[in-house]
Order: C-alpha cells, then structure tokens, then sequence
C-alpha cells in the first residue's frame, strides 16, 4: 500500500555532492516521492501517472508502471508526501526527472471534485499538449548510496477552468524537484484580523525578497512568480489561523498572506491585495516559523 508520510527531520550525512543517504544496500537507487502545493474550491484532485523516467552521464533510464498509478495529490498539501516509486539506479550524476500523465480529454483519467457541488469533474491535458513534464536535478549516485527526492506540484498554477467546455479543467503540471536532505519547511500564524467573513485565504511563497505578485503562467520571462503556496486553516485548538509551505530548498523567501486567492486566475494577470508580507530563511531539515499581522 502507498504510505502518505509527513515530513520529518533530515538524516545527517556528511558525504559531499551525494544526493542522500542510503539505507546501506549495496544497490543504489531512486527513491521518489510527491508532494503538492494546494488549490482552493477542492475536495480531491486526482491525477494519474504512468511511468517516469531519469536522465544522467548514461543515457535516459525509463521506469513504466505497471498499471497507471492515481494520486489524490489534494491530500498532499502542509508539508506532507507520498511514496511514489524505488527503483534501482546505476551510479553517475543524474540531470533531469520526467513525470508521464494520463490525462485524455473524453475521460476521467485524472479528475477534480469540487467544494459544494460535489461533482467530479474532468482534468485533461488537451491535445497537442505535453503529457511529460522534466524538472531538472542535480545529484551524483555512488555505489550504496541511493537518491531520496520530493517532486512537488504546485496545483494552484497547475489547474484551471477550461475556457471551452465549462465543465471540464486544463492539466497544465507545474513542477519543481528537491533532495529531502535539503528540503526545509516554513510554518506559521496568520493574525484573525486578516481573516474577515468573506475571505479566501492563502500563502503565497516567493523566492528571495520581491514584491509579491499574483500567479500567472503566461507571464514574460523573468517575472516574479511564486515557487509554492499554501492553504490558511483555523486550528480548532488554539483557534489560531496557521499554514505550512513544505520542501523548500534552503535560501531566503518572501512569504505573503492574501484573502483573495480565489480570484486569482493562473492564465491572467489578476489585481489581487497581499495584507501581510514578511521574509523568512529556510534551512535543510529545519522549520522556519513566522507570524503575520
């Protein structure tokens, strides 16, 4: 059975330029995992994946499924991940992983259900599209040391009305890859204050200290653009609002607090109001926590 795992304090290994530690078998290999940074209006979004493939010094190395594998990747959001595939890998540096979806328009290969309606709606790739996406990775495999890596989607720049068919939604897979030993997380509380009746609230994660702009994937090149997001929930304990933004590799980030996340239209350049903004440093296998007011 898959195993939906948090994320946990990285393992210290002190070996230069390897991607992670092994567990000391004398095979290397190819451990992955995904992750998801959420949208809004969702109860489940399924996507179905059919095999993956791993490029390095030696070639392209291809890994079918064998059966399409669906994930529910709505209930991988706040840090969390699920296991994906283990599979051997010779050793050498490896550049670049490829996803492969199953997404046919005409079909429920890959789905959204909804919040309120409850209807499962389709999420195809339309024809002429892509339907493998590659994120580039950077890791050398030596022999018993295997490569442990997150392959995070970011949903709210993946996923929109399709403008054609109303009742159907365009797969467009945003992707970035993170070594788990590097990954950190940022976490932390969003003042009731900025939380009025009405709000669609959200987290916007940019790299380095920018001004925070709205999602927008036709955006020129060079563009700020947020690198994960995340929902705002009240914590029915504290009755605090809090969030986490999961596998981020180390550096500085902006983190931004809107309440109009669900006006934002990834295909557009949309006028959306960030209330709260700070900057926060992450750190490989630490937990920054931060407070906006």
């Amino acid at each position: 059975m898959l195993r939906l795992i948090a994320r946990s304090a990285a393992v210290v290994c002190v070996l230069l330029l390897v991607a992670s530690c092994g567990g000391g078998s004398s095979t290397p290999s190819l451990n992955l995992y995904i992750a998801d940074a959420p949208i809004d209006g969702a109860n489940s979004i399924n996507i179905t994946l059919t095999e993956l493939d791993v490029t390095g010094d030696a070639g392209t190395l291809y890994y079918p499924f064998p059966a399409p594998a669906t994930f529910n990747f709505y209930q991988l959001q706040g840090g969390l991940s699920q296991f994906l595939i283990s599979q051997p890998l010779p050793t050498g540096h490896y550049t670049s992983i490829t996803l492969y979806f199953e997404a046919a328009p005409g079909t429920l290969d890959s789905n959204i259900t909804l919040i309120g309606s409850g209807n499962t709606d389709p999420l195809v790739i339309p024809a002429g599209s892509p339907t493998k996406i590659t994120v580039p990775v950077n890791f050398i495999v030596f022999r018993n040391i295997s490569a442990n890596y997150t392959v995070d989607m970011d949903l709210r720049r993946s996923i929109y009305p399709d403008p054609n068919n109303p009742g159907q939604y365009i797969l467009q897979p945003s992707l970035r890859a993170v070594n788990n030993l590097d990954a950190g997380s940022i976490t932390g509380s969003v003042a009731t204050t900025l939380v009025p009746s009405g709000c669609s609230p959200a987290i916007y994660v940019y790299s380095g200290k920018v001004t925070p702009t709205d999602v927008n994937i036709n955006a020129p090149s060079g563009t700020v653009q947020p690198i994960s997001s995340a929902l705002v929930g009240i914590n029915s304990t504290t009755a605090q609002y809090n969030f986490t933004v999961g596998w981020l590799p180390p550096g500085l980030y902006t983190v931004a607090f809107t309440c109009q996340a669900a006006q934002d239209n990834p295909t557009t350049t949309d006028n959306i109001s960030f209330t709260s903004v700070t900057t926060a440093s992450v750190n490989a296998g630490q937990t920054t926590f931060v407070s906006l007011n």
